[in-house]
This record gives structure tokens, sequence and C-alpha cells, in this order.
């Protein structure tokens, strides 16, 4: 590792450390708040984008709370993807979840597609929108994640196989107002989120990229 990367990740684990502090002082009651109005903003960005197909996370600790887009989208009978840690492989797999029912704690305890060992999980097609976690974000659509890398492989992944006739994801942060910086440090392996929302509404980072 050369010196330029030590520093990038001491800067990087630093910057970790105050927003994980920063994001656990949000309320449950204020979490629910403004989950409910990120949430919102993200489901008239799926109408307007005419999508019908979703990946997202469940909320663990103190993450922005996904739970009122998944339950619209279900209620939509929309397509919704949940992912799955595969920490032996260090990858993620994607399965479609129709209910709670079908989640219970997975790796690290976050809750998971409960899914037969020898199920399949290539996807026959990619979501249109695929919603993201954090602990930081900044304009540019930069963004930190928990330095395990799962949804940086997985979207090098995707697009190592899009087919040209496929539309790929459109990729989107999803946060409260206080985790967004001035500039998230980034190496060449992070990607860049498309699209950031918060409470304050929704934020094009490609125009600011």
């Amino acid at each position: 590792m050369s010196g330029h990367d030590v520093i990038l990740a001491e800067e990087k684990q630093v910057l970790r450390r105050q927003m994980a502090v920063a994001r656990d002082t949000v309320s449950p009651d204020q979490r629910e708040y403004l989950s409910s109005l990120v949430c919102g903003h993200a489901w008239n960005f799926l109408q307007m984008n005419n999508a019908t197909s979703l990946m997202t996370y469940v909320a663990f600790r103190s993450e922005l709370d996904t739970r009122p887009i998944i339950g619209k989208a279900w209620e939509e009978q929309w397509e919704v993807y949940l992912p799955r840690v595969l920490p032996g492989s260090g990858t993620m797999a994607v399965h479609r979840v129709r209910s709670w029912s079908e989640l219970a704690p997975g790796a690290f305890g976050i809750p998971e597609p409960i899914v037969p060992e020898e199920t399949d999980s290539t996807l026959s097609s990619l979501p249109a929108i695929v919603f993201v976690p954090g602990l930081a974000f900044d304009k540019r659509g930069g963004r930190l994640g928990y330095g395990r890398g799962y949804y940086d492989r997985l979207r090098a992944t995707w697009e190592s196989v899009t087919l040209d006739s496929e539309i790929p994801p459109i990729w989107i942060g999803l946060a409260y107002s206080i985790q967004l910086v001035d500039k998230v440090p980034m190496d060449i392996h992070d990607a860049f989120m498309d699209f950031l929302i918060t409470e304050d509404g929704i934020l094009d980072c490609r125009k600011e990229n």
C-alpha cells in the first residue's frame, strides 16, 4: 500500500467514526420523521422515472429507514430486491422479496432474504433503481460506506455483465442531511452515486461531479 493509500484509508476511518457518532445522535422519533420525508422524495423519484423494480436495503441501527418505500412498492406489486451478504466471498447476492416474513437476521445481524443454500441468485434483469445506505455522502455523489466494499463490488459486477440492450440501474444514496459533507475521500475503486436524496430533496450528483 502506497503512502497515499495509507493516508486515504486513515482519512476514511476518521470520517467513519465521526459520522457514525453524528448519525447515532438522531433520536428514534426524529429518525422516523426524517426517514418518512426521504422516502417520500424517493417514491416521487421512482414514479417520475416510471420504475417498477428497485433494490434497497433494510435499515440497521441508525440507518435511514426504508420500510415506507418497501411497503409501498409491495402494495403496488413492484419488484423489490434486497441484498444478502456472503462473508466468505466478500460479495452480496440479491434476491426478490415479497413480504417481511421472507427476511431474517443474517450477516452482522442485518435483516436479509431467507434463501436455501442451493438457490441461484442470478437476476434475469437488473432493478431500475438501487437505493444505497452509507455513513457520509457529498454533492458529487461520493459515498463513505462501512469499509467492506460490498456495494462497490456489486456495482462493478453488474456493470461488467450489463447487456447493451439493458439500461443500467440508477444508483441513489439515501441519507439524513447531517450526513452530507464537503468531500468524501474516494479512491479509484469507489463508485459515485448518480443521485442523493435527503429530507431536503433530490440532488442530481451527475451535474455536480
